[in-house]
C-alpha cells in the first residue's frame, strides 16, 4: 500500500540535528520530498520565491502536507499553496520566528524598514494560515524576558512570544519540545571529566556572538583566572579579534562536526549557557546528556531544561556568572548524572516521534475525510 506523501520545507543553511531528527521521524511513517529553500536576504530573493512558486504550483497536489521548519520568507508560499490545494501544513517554531529584539537584530517581526517589514509579513501571514504551530518552548507562545535588560538601571523586560504579536491564533498552538537520542549522546565513562566550561553556539556575526552571551563569558573568565574556557562556534573575524586579546584562560574554537563537539562535551565538566534569547537551547540539551553541569542565564527555556540540576544566572552581571560558574565547577559530578536524567525524562526523541507523528496523522486525516 503506497504511502502517503508530506513535502518538507527548510531553508538551505538550516541543517542541524533537530531539524533532521523531524525528517526522520516523518520517514518512519510516510514518503517525505525534502525542499531546501535557498531563499537569500537580498536581491536574488525575488528569484529565489519565482523557484519555490514554480515548484510548489506544480507539485503541491502530490502531497497530503507540508511540514515547515522556521517561519519565514520561506513558510510563505507553502503555506499559501497548502490552503489553495485544500491540504494541511504545519509549522515548527524555533525562536526567532517569536520575537523581535531589535538592539540584537533578533526577531523575525521586526518592521523597521521596508525589507523587514516584507519579511515580517510573510512570518505573520504563515503563522495565521498554518493549520498547527508547534513551538519548541512555552515561552515561545507568551513570554516576558527579564535577563536581558537587567544589567541597565531600570531597564524594561522584553515581552515576545507569538500572542504578544499576534493575540488571536492560540488555539493551533502547540507546545512540542525538541527530543534528544539518549544512545548517541552518552558519556564515554572511560573518560573523566576535566575541570573546564565549555559553551557552543553558531555565531556567525557580532550579534549572534552577543546573544549566546560568549561577550559575558569572557568576562567572566577574566574574574576566574585559575579556570578553562572553550568556546566553540566563532566565526574567523571573531576568531582573529580575540585571539589578539591575549586570553590566556580562554581556547577559541570555530566550528566542529558532531563527532567532535560531542568529544568536547563528554569532557567538559560544565557548560555555560549564557544567551540573551533562546527558545529550547538544544546544545544546552546536548551537553547536559552527556553530564556537564548547566549554568545558564534565567531566558526562555533554560531554567525549564536545568531545573534543580545546575544553576540559573538570575542578572546579566559578570560577577553572578563567575560565581555560578564557580560553584558549579565546585559540585560533585552526580549533579551531571541528574542533568542527563532530567533530559532523558522530559526531552526524549521518543517523546517528540510520538507528538509530531499524532499530530501529522490528525491533519492528514482531515485532508481524506
Amino acid at each position: 500500500m503506497a504511502r502517503d506523501r508530506i513535502l518538507f520545507v527548510k531553508h538551505y543553511k538550516t541543517n542541524t540535528k533537530f531539524i533532521f531528527n523531524d525528517c526522520d521521524i516523518l520517514k518512519e511513517k510516510y514518503d517525505v520530498t525534502v525542499y531546501n529553500a535557498v531563499i537569500k536576504k537580498n536581491l536574488s530573493i525575488i528569484f529565489s520565491l519565482i523557484k519555490q512558486f514554480i515548484f510548489l504550483l506544480f507539485n503541491t497536489h502530490k502531497f497530503k502536507l507540508i511540514f515547515i521548519w522556521f517561519a519565514d520568507y520561506h513558510s510563505f508560499l507553502p503555506v499559501m499553496f497548502s490552503r489553495l490545494f485544500k491540504k494541511k501544513s504545519v509549522i515548527a517554531i524555533g525562536g526567532y520566528d517569536a520575537t523581535d529584539i531589535p538592539e540584537i537584530e533578533m526577531g523575525a517581526f521586526n518592521r523597521d524598514d521596508l525589507k523587514k517589514r516584507i519579511r515580517s509579513f510573510c512570518l505573520r501571514y504563515s503563522l495565521k494560515n498554518a493549520d498547527k504551530l508547534l513551538v519548541v518552548d512555552d515561552s515561545l507562545i507568551k513570554n516576558t524576558n527579564n535577563y536581558i535588560h537587567s544589567d541597565i538601571h531600570g531597564g524594561e523586560p522584553v515581552k515576545d512570544g507569538i500572542l504578544n504579536f499576534i493575540p488571536d491564533i492560540g488555539n493551533k498552538i502547540e507546545v512540542v519540545y525538541t527530543g534528544f537520542d539518549e544512545n548517541f549522546f552518552k558519556r564515554d565513562e572511560t573518560i573523566a571529566k576535566e575541570d573546564f566550561v565549555l559553551t557552543v553556539g553558531n555565531s556567525f556575526n557580532d550579534n549572534e556572538f552577543r546573544r549566546k552571551g560568549f561577550d559575558m563569558l569572557i568576562e567572566a573568565s577574566k574574574i576566574l583566572p585559575d579556570k578553562e574556557f572553550v568556546l566553540i562556534g566563532l566565526n574567523e573575524d571573531q576568531l582573529r579579534t580575540l585571539t589578539k586579546q591575549n586570553l590566556k584562560n580562554v581556547k577559541l574554537i570555530s566550528y566542529v562536526n558532531m563527532n567532535e563537539l560531542r568529544g568536547y562535551y563528554n569532557k567538559a565538566k560544565v557548560f555555560a549557557q549564557l544567551s540573551l534569547f533562546e527558545g529550547q537551547p538544544n546544545s544546552l540539551c546536548e551537553a547536559m546528556m552527556m553530564e556537564c553541569i548547566p549554568v545558564g542565564s534565567d531566558v526562555n527555556g533554560i531554567p525549564r531544561v536545568i531545573g534543580d540540576t545546575g544553576f540559573i544566572v538570575y542578572k546579566k552581571d559578570k560577577y553572578e556568572i563567575a560565581e555560578k560558574i564557580r560553584e558549579a565547577m565546585n559540585s560533585d559530578e552526580s549533579l551531571g548524572k541528574a542533568a542527563r536524567k532530567r533530559i532523558i525524562d522530559n526531552f526524549s526523541l521518543e517523546k517528540r516521534k510520538d507528538k509530531v507523528l499524532e499530530i501529522t496523522e490528525k491533519l492528514i486525516k482531515k485532508v481524506e475525510s
